[in-house]
């Protein structure tokens, strides 16, 4: 057990207690991934109904009677933050949509460009991708949204590129919730965008065939070595970087490669570009496997903790992003879809959504803003709350078609 934390029967719960972990997983219940307080003994009613014991962060419980009665009601002065509190937002989503989209597309286009001249052997045009990647990172670090919502917008460019695009995204935001230093998050954002650039040495048809024999997998698993062999000849590729190339593959348990590493062998950056890895790989519609819901990706996620990625740091990337990432098709319990475009750091289950379709399933004239954390019931009176992820493609709606909306709204 983590030190600070301690294991308690649901029974012996009060008010001011931090409720860090439970016995079954978050999105099974209706509670905040990030935990949360406990100030109302109706949320202990409600806790009791779900699980039977649960583990309370003792720091951030502080001033509360640990050996107290059960529901003694102690009231704490507590206040709810998030977690990772060393980046607070700067600037408003909207307002970062805005002003990061030219960085958005700066980034894309010069991507695209070194992948392409990677292709034909230069290797020199490694070097202009650092300044554009560090942009956003400072755009992540201002607002981590709008970069979300701008690379789920583009969900339709082709695999290779955008995946690689999103991935360090993806990375440079959970680095931020991590707490990660602005020059960590420029290595790992770097790191994650070119950890594939070995594949440029593939032949197109390998890494476009929907199933391979083992001989080919065997061949695909080679850009390890040749991204290292590229990435080395570059004087500003440090060690870490190549870390993270070398290790991006190993997997907790010890099933991955090159090198089968495992647990603590494997490097803390490496463990991230995994898991990102992975999620945007689970998301992402390809020619030969469906796309998975954010929920069902997570879930994914979820029962491959401790086996294949560890499980703290699962845990810790689900809290990240959030069940709804910023940019998630979604259906409301009533009946009304729209994209998620704005998490809510305290209540994550509960973002800012783009409305695009009513009840009925029409689309609404002008796409308007709810915001679950201020608006808890419909206008029949009854609870609102996101009832499941879509797949890009529902309804005919694809989220790129919204993008100037998040800048308007």
């Amino acid at each position: 057990m983590a030190v600070g934390m301690r294991k308690l029967s649901v029974d012996h719960l009060c008010k001011g207690m931090f409720v860090s972990r439970l016995d079954r997983p978050w999105i099974e219940t209706p509670f905040p991934l990030q935990g949360f307080f406990i100030r109302e003994l109706a949320e202990i009613d409600t806790l009791r109904r779900y699980c039977r014991e649960v583990y309370i962060d003792v720091a951030r419980s502080a001033g509360v009677n640990m050996n107290g009665e059960a529901g003694s009601g102690r009231v704490v002065n507590v206040t709810n933050k998030p977690k990772a509190g060393n980046y607070p937002t700067l600037v408003a989503m909207p307002d970062e949509v805005a002003s990061g989209a030219m960085i958005f597309e700066q980034f894309t286009s010069t991507v695209s460009r070194v992948f392409d001249q990677m292709k034909q052997g230069h290797t020199q045009a490694l070097s202009t991708t650092q300044e554009v990647a560090s942009g956003i990172v400072d755009s992540v670090i201002r607002n981590p949204d709008a970069m979300v919502w701008l690379a789920r917008m583009r969900d339709k460019d082709g695999y290779s590129y955008a995946h690689a695009i999103r991935g360090s995204i993806w990375a440079i935001v959970f680095g931020r919730y991590l707490g990660l230093s602005k020059a960590t998050l420029d290595g790992l954002g770097l790191a994650v965008l070119l950890m594939d650039v070995g594949k440029t040495r593939l032949p197109t048809e390998l890494l476009r065939k929907p199933r391979l024999t083992a001989e080919e997998r065997e061949a695909m698993k080679a850009h390890v070595d040749y991204g290292l062999e590229i990435l080395g000849q570059s004087p500003w590729v440090n060690p870490a970087m190549l870390t993270v190339v070398a290790q991006h593959h190993e997997r907790f348990d010890g099933s991955g490669y090159p090198r089968g590493l495992a647990g603590n062998a494997i490097a803390p950056m490496a463990k991230i570009a995994g898991i990102v890895d992975t999620y945007d790989a689970m998301t992402s519609p390809r020619q030969h496997s469906q796309a998975l819901t954010s929920v069902e990706a997570v879930s994914r996620l979820y029962e491959l903790r401790n086996q294949t990625f560890q499980a703290r740091l699962v845990d810790e990337f689900i809290q990240a992003i959030g069940v709804y990432p910023t940019g998630t098709l979604v259906r409301l319990s009533s009946e009304q879809v729209g994209i998620v475009m704005e998490q809510n750091q305290q209540r994550r289950l509960r973002p800012k959504i783009l409305l695009l379709l009513d009840r009925h399933k029409q689309r609404l004239s002008s796409p308007s803003v709810l915001d679950l954390n201020t608006v808890t019931h419909d206008d029949r009176g009854d609870p609102l709350k996101i009832a499941s992820s879509l797949l890009a493609g529902s309804f005919d709606l694809y989220p790129e078609q919204w993008q100037l909306h998040a800048a308007a709204a």
